[in-house]
């Protein structure tokens, strides 16, 4: 054994539309849109590189104000009736994908890119003669260029903001 990991995890699962929660969609990459990217990286002899996001769901801040119950077996018996405030999304919580989506869109939006008209997730950048792809899927992300610079770029930026390590070529 190498090392051993813990995780605290919000029990979401007894949660109440509209009293705990209101929405909790996510754009999800459609089928088509990565069937576009995979024929326009096709059609440019475009290298494909894959990315995946270490530990998602401790990436993103959460907007609302959020409290926990002490977890079983690590209750402080002098406050049993003490709750914790969440700073970080946590896993189980139902905000958590659609807070890390909005963070990471957020993100990508406000460096350049361009949501697609016919797929949110499908982003694209110009720079000069040469352009870049994305097409997020939740903690995954594929991407590629017409010019091998922006590949690096962008994986750079990526990994400089979010915890990230590529995957390499798709």
């Amino acid at each position: 054994m190498v090392r051993n990991t813990a995780r605290l995890v919000a029990q979401g699962y007894n949660w109440q539309e509209c009293i705990d929660f209101n929405e909790t969609l996510v754009p999800v990459a459609r089928h088509k849109a990565i069937k576009i990217m995979f024929a326009l990286a096709t059609h440019k002899s475009i290298k494909l590189f894959q990315m995946d996001v270490k530990s998602v769901f401790l990436n993103d801040f959460i907007e609302e104000n959020m409290y926990v119950k002490q977890p079983p077996r690590f209750e402080d018996h002098t406050l049993p009736d003490h709750v914790f405030k969440l700073k970080k999304a946590l896993y189980g919580l139902k905000q958590t994908l659609r807070a890390w989506s909005d963070r990471q869109s957020f993100f990508l939006l406000e460096n350049g890119f361009m949501r697609g008209k016919v797929d949110i997730t499908l982003l694209r950048r110009e720079v000069s003669k040469y352009f870049i792809i994305v097409q997020i899927y939740v903690d995954d992300v594929i991407f590629g260029a017409t010019n091998e610079s922006l590949c690096n770029d962008f994986s750079y930026l990526m990994k400089n903001e979010f915890e990230m390590s590529l995957m390499g070529e798709l």
